[in-house]
């Protein structure tokens, strides 16, 4: 029970320090990005979400600075269409040719995020992906997407807004998420078909 305890504040811990503010990394070239979806992917008004459009940002970004030729998105239909398909009709929109955009859909949480998304990788003989989210989301995305023998991860952070009650919603959501995995094992589920 004690030792379960000290897993817990550390997890907390983690959930709530941004990855990317551990260090100021220099990215290297790798063989794919992967931009994490959240939905929902539209709002009434049919425009993609401010925290989709943020990480489409990024990712365009990276790819315009030539750190991986191929880019993967990935999440499922959350409500407002399916995010995956969003984040490419952005990203096309931006200029990103649309061959080098491949779309995983069924995924429905950053489990199965990194499941599906390293399905594709493996059948494209990818082994280094840059993964895209809010800095908060990268340490618990990276974590499972690694849960995968051989695949190396690295983070890039989209921007976040200046509103403080962004990131303290942001923060909770990633305790809880850490919290629940508490009762799962979430790195077993995390894991592609061979």
């Amino acid at each position: 029970m004690k030792k379960n305890y000290w897993y817990a504040v550390a997890l907390l811990l983690l959930a709530l320090v941004p990855r990317d503010a551990f260090s100021a990394k220099q990215l290297k070239r790798a063989d794919v990005l992967i931009g994490l979806g959240a939905g929902p992917a539209r709002d009434k008004k049919g425009r993609p979400n401010s925290e989709l459009e943020r990480r489409v940002v990024k990712v365009v970004e990276l790819y315009r600075q030539g750190l991986a030729p191929e880019i993967i998105f990935t999440g499922s239909d959350t409500g407002g269409g399916c995010e995956a398909e969003v984040m490419k009709e952005e990203a096309v929109r931006m200029g990103v040719p649309a061959e080098r955009i491949f779309v995983e859909t069924r995924a429905v949480d950053t489990i199965t995020n990194a499941r599906y998304s390293v399905e594709i990788m493996k059948e494209h003989g990818w082994k280094s992906a840059i993964l895209v989210s809010n800095p908060y989301h990268l340490h618990r995305g990276q974590w499972l997407f690694e849960a995968n023998p051989g695949i190396e991860i690295q983070t890039a952070a989209c921007a976040t807004p200046e509103n403080p009650l962004y990131h303290l919603v942001v923060m909770t959501h990633e305790v809880i998420a850490w919290m629940g995995y508490l009762l799962e094992n979430p790195r077993q589920k995390a894991l592609a078909a061979p």
